[in-house]
């Protein structure tokens, strides 16, 4: 059964000690003690931490080369972590590689006094699977559980791991394995699912990538995981993990959302992985939502309709896809009191954002004309529908009359992303509404620019929660927290 253990980063023993009682009053099963955090590190202050957590403690002590906060000369470490070992503490963590010369003494001291070693082994760069296991193998040899911590640069990487985790479970070996960064996440959603001794959490900043936060870990500890997550390239601006954690919390449910930054090499690697993963399901985003839609059993009918899938939902008997963004954004027009019949709509980007924008918007009434940068896709975008929808170059989108809804579906002005405007200021500030689909930023260039006009203009989060809560209940089976999924956005946001 495996324990949840929140660390704890204090900088000094009494601070610790306070956080370290917050971390088990909240439902962990342990704190693990950083001592090479504290500024006050002394024999007389392990000893105290001891007394008062030692049952319910890992004390952890890091050299400088396997990213200890503070470096302790040599005869210095030796001394505290000879005394941790006689001090009455569950766990007492080592390293291999730093404390090879004295593992074998302290494994005989911590035994005798009625402790387990963890012998660690921490890569500093990714590295095959094949070198985790002699270093995992290592580790168990040499004292009572074994650990490995490597980072994971693909979802391949993670997959072969989870593999490797699931035989070292059958062998009923004691033993951590941590994938760190985001895509090596994935390990610690299946911590329990594969065996492992310990998953470690965060009670305020995370000690590693990756790492969940205490009430994620707490809310998987002894039940099947729901791992759910978003697919696509680039992740850094989503704000969808957080409403989906939101959602998770508010109801109780032992799942997690991950990001799955992905080459398109990997999207096969993730459907044909999903039972072994405990994947439920996945959102899809730039580039991806038309790539996908050929690769599942099963399309609903807006995603067959338009090609593009932003759902995928996994079951024993196949693949499903959905567009639940048709979904977010008919409910986002109607949240503003837009109603489009007979009206003219202007709708920048080619991709899957804006087939599913053209479809709603064709189906509420709108006459529509579409402007892309590459001519060549906003025509296939135009002739995918049996509704004339007009196209206009981008070059000569400035001479077009005014519109009754400008709406941005491409990624220009997304945080980290392409900056600028989607289409000349001139031409904002001819449109009667404002719809930018990009919602981190909260104040996009194209919100700004119709603000200077005196436009009315909304950001894309209405849409993003809408499509997401549908996408959950998809998921899930359960009616979304949406209130909760809208703080939990705001916050991120914010």
């Amino acid at each position: 059964m495996t324990k949840v253990a929140a660390v704890i980063l204090a900088d000094r023993a009494a601070e610790m000690e306070k956080q370290a009682r917050a971390a088990l009053r909240r439902g962990a099963d342990l704190v693990e003690l950083r001592l090479d955090h504290l500024d006050d590190l002394t024999p007389g202050a392990v000893k105290a931490l001891a007394h008062a957590f030692g049952p319910k403690a890992i004390a952890t002590l890091r050299s400088g080369e396997q990213g200890g906060a503070r470096v302790l000369p040599d005869e210095r470490r030796e001394e505290i972590l000879a005394a941790a070992c006689r001090l009455g503490f569950s766990y007492v963590d080592v390293e291999l590689q730093t404390d090879t010369a004295r593992v074998e003494e302290l494994h005989r001291t911590a035994s005798k006094h009625h402790q387990d070693l963890i012998v660690s082994y921490h890569f500093q760069k990714p590295v095959d699977v094949s070198d985790a296991a002699d270093a995992l193998e290592a580790c168990v040899a040499a004292g009572d559980v074994g650990k490995a911590a490597l980072p994971i640069a693909d979802i391949e990487a993670a997959l072969s791991l989870v593999e490797f985790a699931r035989n070292q479970a059958l062998r009923s070996r004691r033993y951590v394995l941590i994938g760190m960064g985001d895509p090596g996440a994935v390990t610690r959603a299946l911590a329990e699912d594969v065996g492992q001794e310990i998953e470690y959490a965060h009670l305020g900043r995370p000690s590693a990538p990756g790492q969940f936060a205490l009430e994620t870990a707490l809310r998987l500890r002894r039940k099947t995981p729901m791992v759910l997550g978003l697919v696509g390239r680039p992740l850094g601006h989503s704000i969808s993990p957080q409403i989906h954690d939101a959602a998770f919390a508010a109801l109780g449910l032992p799942g997690v959302y991950l990001p799955f930054e992905a080459e398109r090499r990997s999207l096969e690697s993730l459907l044909s992985a999903h039972e072994r993963l405990r994947l439920r399901g996945f959102n899809v985003t730039i580039p991806y939502k038309e790539t996908i839609a050929p690769m599942l059993d099963e399309l609903d009918g807006d995603a067959e309709a338009l090609g593009a899938v932003n759902t995928v939902v996994l079951r024993d008997g196949g693949t499903k896809g959905h567009n639940t963004d048709t979904y977010g954004f008919r409910m986002a027009l109607r949240s503003k009191g837009l109603r489009l019949g007979g009206k003219d709509a202007l709708v920048v980007g080619a991709g899957g954002a804006a087939k599913a924008v053209v479809h709603v918007l064709l189906r509420e009434g709108a006459r529509v004309r579409i402007t892309n940068r590459t001519p060549e896709r906003a025509d296939a975008l135009a002739e995918a529908f049996d509704a004339r929808v007009g196209v206009v170059e981008s070059a000569e989108v400035s001479r077009e009359p005014a519109c009754d809804l400008l709406v941005n579906a491409t990624p220009v002005g997304t945080k980290d992303g392409p900056g600028g405007l989607p289409v000349p200021e001139a031409v904002v500030a001819r449109a009667k509404f404002v719809f930018d689909l990009v919602y981190n930023p909260r104040e996009t260039p194209l919100l700004q620019a119709a603000r200077r006009a005196r436009i009315p203009a909304t950001s894309g989060l209405g849409m993003l929660l809408h499509q997401a809560a549908r996408s959950f209940e998809l998921w899930t089976g359960s009616e979304a927290p949406f209130p909760a999924m809208e703080r939990a956005a705001e916050e991120a946001l914010a």
